[in-house]
């Protein structure tokens, strides 16, 4: 849900043009891009929501209330912005609203004409202004713009850009441990783009790896194999599936924490490779906003070579959770009577876990709703699902499907009690409320938008690719 959050929150305004990124000197190790959006045919009706819920007023108020005499500034980005990050530096391109532009020259001071821009600076950061755009970048990378040195282009394309590459010479000069050293050097770079389409948006998360300087680490980014086929698995709000090797991983991890003097059982040699999880509706939360299920809905399958050792593992995991025990005394681990064939605990603050070992799979539910999960519609009875699945590659390593419709509902029903505890610190109550109110009928009304979504993951050479198709009824 956050990730839908953000995204709108993010792109009621309008933004910035397509060449704006351009504007940048070339060499970020990092970047933020917001495409050309102002006026977007597909933002009208979400904007529209968003006034209608009361947000867009009520935040304004508390802004100005909080922010005092700097509200102003909080239009920096009304109208979008660039962020390139430089080994030694910055730059960030913005188009603000009329009244932060105002704000922000008159708090930059010694403004002269550089190559046709105004320009101000202090002892850390030039400041530009043009007519509509204003430039805040370390000394320089500010010069180099003023020198028409120019031309940062990101390895992504789409309407919303986010990438970045490890500092390696960051890196080098931790001085860790070899083993812990060469897996902090395996990503090379990772990357994310969000594009909008007319029936919805679809998104690509791609991970760079370089093996070289840890052959076994990279392995976990580049799985090989199969995964289980969701078709057979109960219906949820959403469902996902991979392959990771847990009996390398653990290994793994116990070598690492070798080179700090950590000593970590974790022996997953019992268990194979294949998973998956099935997340399903909930109660609505007690009346101080808190779950009694403190992970959740959810059903995980996770495939096992030998049924008796993967329960014992299972177990002696759950005993050394069980010993952080709560302040109200809940603390322990207990058995519990079965229930629908599987065997039932009470693990510390956690609460009641079911699980069953089959022949090959070990099935671990999070709560009573997940239990009764087990034995409903499998996802091959879900038309939706059925729609989606042909998207799936052949060798697809794993995917995701979901009705985020259905989340942003369960979600919207549970805020209007849940966020006032959160947030009642930092404002009064009657404020805490109304925002918590509008929020949750933002929500409801975002979730009559959205429908069903899918992502999968593929391994292309010796990068880790995920997909993603998501419907919208902008």
């Amino acid at each position: 849900m956050a990730r839908f959050l953000v995204l709108f929150v993010l792109l009621l305004s309008p933004s910035l043009a397509q060449n704006l990124l351009s504007l940048a000197p070339q060499g970020a190790v990092a970047g933020f891009y917001l495409n050309n959006l102002s006026g977007s045919r597909y933002f009208k009706g979400v904007a529209a929501d968003w006034k209608a819920s009361g947000m867009e007023a009520l935040l304004n108020r508390e802004m100005r209330m909080q922010g005092g005499g700097d509200s102003a500034f909080l239009g920096i980005a009304s109208g979008g912005a660039a962020v390139a990050l430089y080994p030694d530096g910055f730059f960030v391109m913005a188009r603000p609203s009329a009244q932060a532009m105002r704000a922000i020259r008159s708090d930059t001071k010694g403004l002269k004409n550089q190559n046709g821009w105004l320009v101000g600076s202090d002892k850390d950061t030039l400041t530009g202004f043009s007519r509509d755009l204003v430039f805040i970048a370390t000394p320089k990378y500010g010069r180099l713009f003023l020198q028409n040195k120019r031309g940062l282009q990101a390895p992504v394309s789409g309407d919303i850009l986010l990438w970045g590459a490890p500092p390696q010479n960051l890196i080098q000069s931790l001085q860790l441990p070899p083993r812990t050293n060469g897996a902090a050097r395996v990503i090379k770079r990772f990357s994310y783009a969000i594009k909008l389409t007319e029936g919805g948006y679809t998104d690509e998360t791609r991970v760079e790896v370089n093996p070289a300087p840890d052959a076994a680490f990279a392995s976990f980014f580049l799985p090989k194999g199969q995964p289980y086929d969701a078709a057979d698995l109960p219906q949820g709000l959403s469902v996902s599936t991979g392959v990771l090797d847990f009996a390398k991983f653990a290994s793994y991890m116990s070598g690492i924490a070798r080179e700090f003097d950590t000593k970590l059982n974790l022996d997953l040699s019992a268990f194979g490779s294949h998973y998956a999880a099935v997340t399903v509706q909930g109660p609505p939360p007690a009346a101080d906003g808190r779950s009694q299920d403190v992970l959740g809905h959810t059903l995980f399958y996770v495939e096992v070579k030998d049924p008796a050792t993967a329960e014992a593992n299972l177990l002696a995991l759950l005993q050394n959770l069980a010993a952080f025990a709560t302040p109200q005394g809940k603390g322990g681990f207990k058995v519990l009577p079965g229930e629908g064939g599987f065997k039932a605990v009470e693990v510390g603050f956690i609460g009641k876990l079911y699980y069953k070992a089959e022949d090959t799979r070990l099935i671990v539910a999070t709560s009573k709703n997940a239990l009764d999960a087990v034995n409903g519609p499998t996802w091959k009875d879900n038309p939706n699902y059925q729609k989606f699945r042909v998207r799936i590659p052949a060798n697809a390593i794993g995917y995701s499907f979901g009705d985020n419709g259905a989340a942003l509902s369960m979600s919207a029903a549970q805020l209007g009690d849940a966020l006032p505890q959160t947030i009642g610190n930092q404002m009064d109550a009657k404020s805490s409320k109304e925002i918590a109110e509008s929020l949750s009928d933002f929500l409801g009304r975002l979730a009559k938008r959205f429908g069903s979504g899918l992502s999968y993951a593929t391994v292309e050479g010796d990068s880790l690719v995920s997909r993603g198709f998501y419907e919208v009824k902008w």
